[in-house]
């Protein structure tokens, strides 16, 4: 009998990686990157402070509770402030589980220069007598720290050679980056290609939306994952808000068309492309200029993303300044993810600075008689200028009127849980 040899890609084998146990507590990770193996090479980039070392140590912790070893490469912080966190994220644990984390995961302050790391891989974890021997997870926080320029291209070789070398070895690597003013990740381009794993971390008031453009082990996530942080333990996990929500904030604009609707959804763009954005029949300029302003919210990234805007406007056609601020409260609804009370109507022209500009008086008269002759239903909440609130004399009982001096006082009012 004669066996047919394999030729081509049929002769490849198809090689299996040892999954690293994680708990239930990190499933919304697992759902992000589909698989967490051991010799994984995994990238985060955010902002500082957004949370990047937070899931590092969360990811060390859940492992050590499990007896699985890591190393904590610190380049920025120091041992004794990644201790005093790491006991945080401990205090919901039992004594037991929390010193069986806290002593398998090993703060490591001695890597001055990013070429050695290929040394002290083989000098002290492969090495059966090396002080880290039996590791199976090294977080590197982070590549920047001693301020490496994009430009040093052998320092990078040498942290290539590192992942590869803990590639072969089994060893899952956990990468932290920063991001350049542009909202790039810092490094040379191809930081990105020697990875098998990128994770994208942005700002959303409370929230960090999480993304994953890049995943060898999966499929890509370019649907933001809402993450917040646990107030008592600082533990990041998913929040109750993840599904996407229908953004649309209703306006009102004069008698003669009465209450329109502005729409609009946010996505993250195909990774490598700039944002774009499809507002059919509304100036792009004042749509670009709208979604600046929104941009220079505290905690409120959402530059270099895809917006999708439609106006419903019954009996006409023009776009008036006064949706402004309607059409920013449904893209910020958008991104956060969050709901848009049905009863709140929002009126006002956003300038540069976010302020809510001033409104003509009949509109706000318009309004509240449309409301006292009972053609608007109630309860009702109204979000407009200072000035324009002031018009209002006679009260309706069910009727709110929310005076807003800038854009953010509409955020804050609207979603009071979201301030930290």
């Amino acid at each position: 009998m004669i066996v047919e040899e394999k030729t081509g890609l049929l002769a490849v084998g198809v090689q299996e990686y040892e999954e690293l146990e994680l708990s239930s507590e990190l499933s919304w990770f697992k759902y992000c990157i589909s698989k967490f193996v051991g010799g994984g090479i995994y990238l985060i980039a955010g902002q500082p402070g957004i949370g990047k070392s937070t899931l590092g140590i969360q990811i060390a912790i859940d492992l050590g509770k499990r007896g699985c070893k890591t190393i904590y490469i610190l380049t920025e912080q120091s041992k004794d402030d990644l201790a005093k966190r790491a006991r945080l994220m401990c205090s919901d644990l039992s004594i037991t589980e929390r010193d069986m984390a806290l002593k398998n995961v090993e703060p490591e302050e001695s890597i001055y220069d990013l070429e050695t790391l290929p040394a002290f891989l083989s000098h002290q974890v492969q090495n059966p007598h090396g002080k880290y021997y039996g590791t199976k997870f090294i977080v590197l926080d982070s590549i920047q720290g001693h301020g490496l320029s994009a430009t040093a291209t052998r320092k990078y070789k040498q942290v290539y050679e590192f992942c590869r070398l803990c590639k072969s070895a089994g060893i899952a690597v956990f990468l932290v980056a920063h991001v350049t003013k542009k909202g790039d990740i810092g490094g040379p381009k191809d930081l990105e290609h020697n990875v098998d794993c990128v994770l994208v971390m942005r700002k959303a008031m409370i929230y960090r939306p999480l993304f994953v453009p890049k995943n060898r082990y999966g499929q890509a996530v370019l649907k933001a994952v809402p993450l917040e942080m646990d107030k008592n333990t600082t533990k990041l996990k998913l929040s109750p808000h993840s599904e996407s929500v229908s953004s649309v904030a209703k306006t009102f604009l004069g008698m003669d068309v009465g209450i329109a609707e502005a729409q609009a959804a946010v996505a993250l763009p195909a990774y490598g492309n700039r944002g774009r954005i499809v507002a059919p029949g509304l100036p792009k300029k004042e749509i670009e200029q709208l979604t600046t302003c929104i941009s220079q919210i505290p905690d409120m990234e959402i530059e270099d993303l895809d917006y999708a805007i439609q106006c419903r406007l019954p009996g006409e056609r023009r776009y008036r300044g006064i949706l402004g601020l309607p059409l920013c409260m449904a893209l910020i609804a958008s991104y956060l993810q969050k709901d848009i009370p049905q009863h709140h109507i929002y009126i006002g022209e956003i300038d540069l600075l976010r302020k809510v500009r001033e409104i003509p008086d009949q509109i706000i008269l318009d309004l509240w008689e449309s409301i006292q002759d009972g053609n608007i239903q109630l309860p009702i909440r109204v979000f407009c200028p200072q000035k324009s609130a002031e018009l209002i004399q006679q009260e309706v009982s069910g009727a709110t009127i929310m005076a807003c001096d800038k854009l953010d006082d509409a955020v804050r009012n609207t979603w009071p849980e979201l301030q930290k």
